[in-house]
């Protein structure tokens, strides 16, 4: 979107209206967004966490280094002979809400499948190294989260003797890519996927995605979309003024801004990013019950 200052009241409070769905949507956005928060505790407390024991690095022989990776298992549906149904964590923390929820539990009802689903490396409770160092996270990859799934499907399959069983690996979004990949790479353990809205080619430039967020607003007023740009525009302007600039950290009090100047882009993007990233959740999660 191109962006140019605006100075219309109905402009200012549109602004007003980004700025405080930043303040209040800025933890969801960055989280683990399909999973709901609320329940965790009462459904933690249903269904047990549990650990297993994960390699640090998959592909040196010479790292013995291991770590506690967290899981979550619902036998509720499981017959004899059933299928394995394995739900992928992705970028945030794993929600056992989503032990008793889903249509994947649909389809375990109908299979008697046993459900299990294991926390991405790095990712809510499950923490390979003590800080998160730039020399620690090159463990944080896609590569090595694959090899941890086939690492602890082999086990889990060996000591609860489900080797002989189907194993079906269910991801939606990045997770989903991780699904595709699992049953492409290691084609020997996962006898299918099913991967939802699976970003498996990756665009740097992607513009198509805002012009699909640009027509859902304008569905319902054609005028909607336009303001959120003049207040996004003014946005941008602001954060290139020193002293609207600080204005802008003090009244969001955000931790980043602390030690930020106006020429840093990378900051202003990051904000504005956030900012924006609640519209594009209003469309991508739509009745999904946390607007």
């Amino acid at each position: 979107m191109a962006f140019q200052t605006c100075g219309l009241p109905i402009c200012k409070l549109t602004i007003c209206f980004l700025l405080s769905l930043f303040a209040v949507g800025e933890g969801q956005y960055k989280g683990f967004r399909r999973f709901h928060q609320v329940r965790d505790t009462q459904q933690r407390a249903v269904f047990e966490e549990q650990w297993f024991t994960q390699k640090l690095d998959h592909f040196n022989g010479a790292d013995s280094r291991e770590w506690k990776q967290r899981y979550f298992v619902n036998e509720a549906f499981y017959r004899p002979g059933g299928p394995v149904f394995l739900m992928i964590g992705g970028e945030g923390p794993a929600n056992p809400a989503w032990m008793e929820s889903g249509t994947w539990l649909t389809y375990a009802e109908k299979l008697g499948a046993l459900c299990l689903m294991l926390e991405h490396r790095f990712y809510g409770r499950s923490h390979p190294t003590v800080d998160l160092s730039t020399d620690n996270l090159r463990f944080l990859s896609s590569r090595q989260a694959l090899a941890d799934l086939a690492h602890f499907r082999t086990v889990i399959a060996e000591t609860r003797g489900l080797t002989n069983r189907k194993w079906v690996a269910f991801g939606g979004s990045y997770p989903g890519s991780l699904a595709a990949w699992f049953r492409l790479k290691y084609p020997h353990l996962v006898h299918a996927s099913v991967a939802t809205s699976a970003p498996v080619h990756a665009t740097v430039n992607f513009p198509e995605y805002l012009e699909v967020v640009w027509r859902s607003l304008a569905s319902e007023n054609a005028d909607c979309p336009q303001q959120v740009k003049q207040a996004s525009d003014t946005l941008v302007e602001r954060l290139k003024d020193p002293e609207s600039y600080d204005n802008i950290t003090k009244d969001f009090k955000y931790l980043v801004f602390k030690t930020a100047d106006p020429d840093n882009e990378s900051i202003s993007s990051y904000f504005l990013e956030t900012a924006i990233g609640n519209f594009m959740d209003v469309v991508q999660y739509n009745e999904d019950n946390r607007v």
